[in-house]
């Protein structure tokens, strides 16, 4: 039976930012006859944040300060000529342009004395679909596979800390998690479980995205891909948990009855002529996305019961090639 963890019920954002910035903090060298232990896992974190940021790590530590919200950055680490600025998430995305402003205050303090120096970090201990916004605003991304890579070391499992090791628990927890579709059955999969799923489609699906779906009813976990644009809608696939659909999301909300018509007619003749199993939804629903067909396409190991990986892979693909290759053009939808 697993003990009671601190951090299982301080799941929020700023309790992530007071474990990382403890940790950090044992790389101040004023610390290390305290816990020498705790001072290498921190100095090999810094480490890590160097190395991804394309600068070489310093010989040693001559200054060290550490500050949390400064200019409303999470975490700012002041060390020897360098400035490292870390926006920490869990369960959620940078907003508006924030990471920006803190990279461009970061530059600028104190007149330019850290231009070139700076060390942009976006920490991030659940996963997203991409990190395109980040990188291009001037981040370097640490996940929690890399945080894990530092935390779990033969040479640290006996390190003598409840917060750490509560901590490293409750990260492994999360990386259990998302790696549960493997072992658990499709029907207990949790959101967790399907994120995980979702990366490994990601891994074979081109132009693919993933995240959490908002609706009335709470959301669901989705997955879309083969998104085809022409000037009147875009045409494209997603799962919704256990069932794909094909769905149209219109540009202009008074002709979408008339194009859902149009697209319902054409995909699902086409579907019976290829032998998809393509079906009508329950409702079709309104406003400018709808979903127009719909069917089941997880596949399941018949010994097992777990998620046959390469069979569900091989009939997305069937799919992706059906949308692929009977895209609507704007021609044809001109009424």
């Amino acid at each position: 039976m697993d003990k009671p963890n601190i951090f299982s019920y301080a799941t929020k954002e700023l309790s992530q930012d007071a474990f990382i910035f403890w940790l950090l903090s044992w790389a101040d060298p004023k610390y290390k006859h305290f816990n020498s232990d705790l001072t290498i896992v921190a100095i090999q974190l810094l480490e890590q944040f160097f190395l991804i940021s394309g600068f070489d790590f310093p010989k040693t530590i001559n200054n060290f300060k550490l500050k949390k919200q400064e200019a409303n950055i999470d975490i700012v680490c002041y060390l020897n000529e360098y400035m490292i600025i870390i926006e920490d998430k869990t369960n959620t995305k940078v907003h508006s342009n924030q990471l920006i402003r803190y990279k461009n205050y970061a530059e600028e303090k104190d007149g330019g004395k850290y231009l070139n120096k700076v060390i942009a970090i976006f920490f991030k201990t659940f996963d997203q679909s991409n990190y395109k916004k980040e990188e291009k605003d001037g981040f370097s991304i640490f996940t929690r596979t890399m945080f894990l890579k530092v935390l779990v070391n033969s040479e640290f499992q006996n390190i003598k800390s409840d917060i750490f090791q509560n901590y490293l628990s409750y990260i492994l927890g999360i990386e259990n998690k998302v790696r549960s579709y493997k072992i658990q059955k499709i029907d207990d999969w949790s959101s967790l479980s399907w994120s995980g799923f979702f990366q490994e489609l990601q891994c074979y699906i081109d132009g693919s995205n993933w995240g959490k779906i908002n609706n009335v009813s709470g959301g669901f976990m989705g997955f879309w891909w083969a998104s085809k644009k022409n000037e009147f809608c875009t045409q494209y696939l997603q799962i919704e948990q256990d069932n794909l659909v094909l769905k149209i999301s219109c540009d202009k909300t008074n002709d979408s009855k008339r194009i859902r018509k149009i697209c319902y007619r054409h995909y699902l003749v086409r579907a019976k002529e290829r032998k998809l199993s393509f079906k009508k939804p329950i409702r079709f629903g309104k406003g400018r996305t709808m979903t127009i067909l719909t069917t089941k396409y997880l596949i399941r190991d018949e010994s097992t019961e777990l998620i046959d990986i390469e069979k569900t892979l091989q009939e997305l693909k069937k799919y992706t090639q059906f949308i692929e290759t009977n895209f609507l053009n704007a021609t044809q939808l001109v009424g």
